[in-house]
């Protein structure tokens, strides 16, 4: 529906096991919202895919953000307000999704995409390189 890759992009890996199988799921749950919409499954549908990506995001950030912590990553507060900006605008998308639940859920699906793969591209990579460089416990 919106074009997505039918499967993760293995250029998406940063090298730590947990972290890459943590943001494939992900990929995959937004694949799955993608489903649902093609077969015009809008509002409620996509609301409790939503609700269930958003939990298991909720929870990778927080493991990525003690993980960052212990390896004293210095722009963890700055890394901590994108996960903080993702969980709140798709908490707005969520209640749009069941007024115009088309468009919304289309508009949704883009949001998650471009920002996953922007955001483990750009913001991940970056401390994935800082932690190469700067190797610690963590």
């Amino acid at each position: 529906m919106i074009n997505a890759p039918a499967e993760w992009d293995p250029s998406l890996n940063l090298g730590h096991d947990l972290t890459d199988k943590q943001h494939r799921a992900l990929f995959d749950m937004i694949l799955e919202l993608d489903r649902r919409v093609s077969k015009g499954e809008f509002g409620q549908g996509v609301l409790d895919a939503l609700q269930g990506m958003k939990s298991y995001a909720a929870s990778h950030f927080a493991a990525e953000e003690h993980f960052m912590a212990r390896a004293g990553w210095p722009k963890l507060a700055q890394h901590q307000c994108l996960h903080g900006e993702f969980l709140q605008k798709t908490s707005m998308f969520g209640g749009e999704a069941l007024i115009d639940s088309e468009w919304t859920s289309l508009d949704l699906l883009r949001f998650l995409l471009v920002w996953l793969v922007k955001h483990v591209k750009v913001q991940d990579r970056e401390f994935f390189d800082w932690l190469a460089a700067n190797r610690t416990d963590a």
